[in-house]
């Protein structure tokens, strides 16, 4: 199955570019602005989750995020939007915690959210 990918993280965006024939939205600027292309997608329609790679980021701030969507005939459900919504809350309140992150920590997120992202593609 072919997927739409929408992130923010290099580290994906290389993987998705060199090693899949997925299609992907590479979004320039922060995990929000990644929320917002997703909130635009699914407003659009034909679009839905196919994975949930936010759930193992309740815990603490990311600032790389990437959603892995596919095609369908069925817009978003109420699940999907509430996942996304629920997501952005979270990012809003601790926006400020990952913007100190070092270089160093920042290569750390980016390689976890890559890694993420090869589980759900079965990389």
């Amino acid at each position: 199955m072919k997927y739409t990918l929408l992130t923010n993280n290099p580290a994906v965006r290389e993987l998705i570019e060199t090693e899949t024939n997925h299609h992907l939205f590479f979004v320039d600027g922060s995990v929000q602005a990644v929320i917002s292309k997703c909130e635009a997608l699914f407003l659009q329609g034909g679009y839905k989750l196919a994975a949930d790679p936010l759930a193992g980021r309740r815990a603490r701030p990311f600032p790389y995020l990437t959603l892995v969507l596919q095609e369908s005939s069925e817009p978003a459900d109420a699940d999907d939007w509430n996942r996304i919504a629920d997501y952005s809350t979270r990012n809003s309140r601790r926006i400020e915690e990952s913007k100190g992150f070092s270089e160093r920590l920042k290569r750390d997120y980016q390689a976890l959210d890559c890694s993420f992202t090869k589980a759900v593609l079965k990389l």
